[in-house]
């Protein structure tokens, strides 16, 4: 999930207080040599926890105590009595040399505050300077400000990856806000991410597709919706064929007629699957989501089976009972059942889905250099890319120890669970049409006077946020149950109050006046600013 994954952002606030750790570090050094004490070769100093002030505390007066040299302890005592005696004193040298610490800093003008308590110097910066300064660092940084330092490693996440023949559904929109997201905040965090996308146009459902369309609809153009009319076509044919063996027997010899690759049924599919990726292409320009690579499941028949016949070369794979298997628990040498065993194509020798997902994500490796792989998928295939990556590992590829599966679990809708085989699947064309239909509703009753197209392209927007939001704000890997009202709510946790939020703020930038940020002083902050200056930073 997202937060297994270590972005450590370049925060403004941390490098403010980084430059003024580095001053107090020398001021309280050279207190300690004034002071006629040698300061340790490392001065540790820590972050006090924010509670309105911000400041560093050190234990460096303990750990002088405890090396000067121990006082005897007076005649008598027992050794537990004795080690209690020496550790008293040593609370009260400390104490005292963090006495004179404190008063030393004090006439130094770098804080606004020190404090000695139990031995620690605690250092207290000026709120209102820390502020300014913070500000003032966020405004120069504009649109970078938190961005990670540039990092060496190139990263691909994997996600949006359709199927052709049928429509894009709320499913899909989780696997696509969730990749675009990840994909964005690892950018962001100064990786170097490509982002793709693996596009299902082959397989049983694209055949069923193409044998229903040949004998109900032949001819037929797509209309305005196109995900809906091949939902449908897709739905039709897979009823008639679990209904009849007739039908059956009809598909099993389109099939037949593709793995022949007969060039009618060939030249359809093309037709067809173009329909398709053009109704995606729409979708991810609505949804401001693009690739930088596209791959097609088409492409890895051969070269799966390719990457089958090495593994049996070199030992890693072996037949049993016909079919090509890695034994990956016994090659991993492991004493418990954790990968089983991972089967990589049918007897027969035709491909299964691994089979290409094996020569797909080899590709990944050999042609464009990454370092991992990262694949959005829902949470029922992870023990499947465990398998894929422990496969490739044993084959050589080291990314592949470092690759990993993003899950996420299902969507459901407040009426039930869906199911594209029933024909109860609820489109992305559909739950867009109907979230901008609430939200213009909304727009126009806070806005009468706002001109239509306006009205319009705001309810677009926040439609459109509503349901980006309304996927990532709940854990990836827990079921989803998106509720259209909640998510359009203006006044709760949802995309509408950001989005209001944002463009009041934008409002009272815009009729501010010019700041100086080097004069600006900060005085006077209550508590809710400062957590707000601490939330920012």
């Amino acid at each position: 999930m997202i937060r297994a994954f270590s972005v450590s952002c370049l925060l403004e606030l941390h490098v403010v207080l980084t430059r003024d750790e580095e001053q107090a570090r020398e001021v309280l050094a050279e207190s300690l040599r004034e002071l006629g004490t040698e300061p340790p070769a490392t001065l540790d100093l820590r972050r006090i926890p924010f509670s309105g002030q911000w400041g560093l505390a050190s234990s460096v007066c303990m750990q002088l105590s405890r090396s000067n040299g121990r006082e005897p302890a007076p005649e008598g005592l027992s050794k537990k009595e004795a080690k209690q005696w020496e550790q008293a004193r040593s609370r009260e040298r400390s104490q005292h040399l963090a006495e004179q610490v404190a008063a030393h800093l004090r006439n130094r003008g770098l804080f606004s505050d020190v404090q000695a308590q139990n031995g620690y110097v605690n250092m207290y910066f000026d709120t209102a300077d820390v502020a300014r300064r913070l500000l003032r660092d966020v405004h120069r940084s504009g649109e970078n400000f938190g961005r990670g330092e540039p990092k060496t490693e190139t990263l691909m996440v994997e996600y949006g990856q359709p199927n052709t023949h049928k429509m894009i559904h709320i499913g899909h929109l989780r696997n696509i806000t969730l990749g675009d997201a990840l994909s964005r905040i690892l950018d962001f965090d100064g990786y170097h991410v490509l982002k793709t996308s693996y596009i299902g146009d082959i397989g049983s459902m694209v055949i069923k597709w193409l044998w229903g369309y040949q004998k109900w609809h032949e001819g037929e153009q797509p209309g305005k919706d196109i995900g809906a009319w091949m939902e449908g076509i897709y739905v039709e044919a897979n009823r008639a064929i679990a209904e009849s063996t007739e039908h059956e027997a009809e598909y099993r010899a389109a099939f037949a007629r593709w793995d022949r690759q007969e060039p009618a049924i060939r030249q359809l599919w093309e037709r067809t699957r173009e329909w398709s990726l053009e109704y995606f292409q729409r979708i991810f320009g609505e949804l401001g989501v693009s690739f930088d690579v596209w791959f097609y499941e088409s492409e890895f028949e051969e070269p799966g089976k390719q990457v089958v016949r090495e593994l049996l070369e070199q030992g890693i794979a072996e037949i049993d009972d016909g079919a090509p298997i890695v034994r990956l628990d016994e090659k991993l040498g492991l004493a418990h059942e954790t990968y089983r065993n991972f089967l990589l194509q049918r007897s027969d020798g035709t491909s299964l889905y691994q089979t290409k997902e094996l020569a797909l994500t080899r590709r990944k490796f050999d042609e464009y250099h990454i370092d991992r792989s990262l694949v959005v998928v829902d949470v029922r295939q992870t023990l499947y890319f465990q398998q894929v990556f422990k496969t490739l590992e044993l084959f050589g590829y080291e990314q592949a120890a470092q690759s990993t599966h993003v899950p996420y679990e299902l969507v459901t809708l407040t009426t039930g669970p869906m199911s594209s085989r029933k024909g109860t699947t609820v489109g992305y064309g559909d739950l867009a049409s109907d979230m901008q239909t609430r939200a213009l509703v909304t727009v126009r009753e806070k806005n009468p006077e706002m001109p239509p197209e306006q009205q319009e392209e705001i309810a677009r927007v926040v439609s459109i946020g509503a349901m980006k939001f309304g996927m990532l704000d709940r854990d990836n890997t827990k079921l989803l149950v998106f509720d259209r009202e909640e998510a359009l709510d203006f006044d709760g946790f949802s995309a509408p109050y950001v989005q209001y939020a944002h463009a009041r703020a934008c409002r009272i930038l815009e009729k501010a006046p010019a700041i100086d940020w080097d004069t600006l002083r900060a005085d006077d902050l209550t508590p809710t600013e400062t957590n707000l200056l601490e939330t920012i930073g």
